[in-house]
């Protein structure tokens, strides 16, 4: 089970590590049960979970729906990124039981698989429903990164931690709100409809949540026009390594293959480096570290 990163190892690490388990499973437990309360007394009207079509987890993308079938008046599409997978599938068979409106077309443990589809028109959801602690790259990240490039996804990101945690950094990563697993009950279906719209709920918007369309302003023109000298030594030694064959005309099969690891992390590392040097693409982190002399 993985701990917020907020959380530091001290000499009380294998207690906080119980503790952070019992919560991870206790908000999985909450989710499950509601789960089945939920399919046995809203059969008739719920959208299946599968809609008789696979679902594939652990870093890859499973798909329900394609932007180019017929749409429904009405349907809100969901895309549901978390890292465990048992969580993954008990988020999205709770909120496709929710509604008959709301169809889950995809659902990923990697956070550059979702951001991807997020960036692109054909498998980009209304609404993201996301976790904060992901290993590596936080849910704010992810959020950002999408943010800054649209306004047509709504986000909503999820903790089985303390929301006091992750709130600022929701906030200012431009999600439409922050919600605990174990209240996602008695919340997400409300939080799902109004963020379709690119709105928070008027709770959420209390505690500081903005629209989609304000956040994505404030965020578009976040670009530095300058490099700082703390920003050139921020990268990691593996994302220059993926950077330096990226230059040098390697395709993303070809650096995975080389360096051993999967296309998706190859996708995180060069997100995570754009959001260190402030930019959006990786034309523009390989034009920042040309222009820089940074590799």
């Amino acid at each position: 089970m993985r701990r917020p990163p907020t959380l530091q190892h001290d000499s009380r690490s294998t207690d906080r590590y119980q503790s952070d388990r019992s919560v991870q499973l206790n908000a999985l437990h909450t989710l499950a049960h509601h789960i089945r309360n939920v399919m046995s007394s809203n059969r008739m009207t719920a959208m299946p979970f599968h809609a008789g079509k696979p679902m594939v987890t652990g870093g890859t993308v499973g798909f329900m729906g394609l932007r180019s079938e017929p749409e429904t008046a009405g349907v809100i599409r969901i895309g549901v990124l978390d890292n465990d997978p048992f969580a993954l599938d008990a988020m999205c068979a709770m909120i496709a039981a929710m509604s008959r409106d709301f169809r889950v077309v995809w659902s990923t443990g990697s956070p550059a698989v979702a951001i991807e589809h997020c960036h692109n028109a054909h498998t980009r959801p209304d609404v993201l429903v996301l976790d904060m602690a992901l290993g590596g790259i936080t849910g704010a990240d992810v959020c950002r990164r999408i943010r800054r490039r649209t306004s047509e996804v709504g986000v909503i990101c999820v903790t089985s931690y303390s929301t006091d945690v992750y709130r600022t950094e929701a906030i200012k990563a431009g999600a439409q709100g922050l919600l605990a697993k174990e209240q996602l009950k008695t919340d997400i279906a409300d939080a799902v409809r109004r963020t379709a719209v690119g709105k928070p709920t008027a709770a959420q918007a209390a505690l500081g949540f903005r629209d989609a369309a304000s956040a994505h302003e404030l965020l578009s023109d976040t670009v530095p026009a300058k490099i700082s000298e703390d920003m050139k030594d921020s990268l990691s030694t593996r994302e220059k390594d993926i950077l330096r064959l990226y230059a040098q005309r390697l395709t993303t099969d070809e650096i995975a293959s080389r360096l051993g690891i999967t296309k998706g992390s190859v996708f995180t590392y060069v997100h995570r480096a754009a959001d260190k040097l402030g930019v959006t693409s990786r034309r523009e982190v390989l034009e920042a570290c040309a222009r820089y002399d940074l590799l």
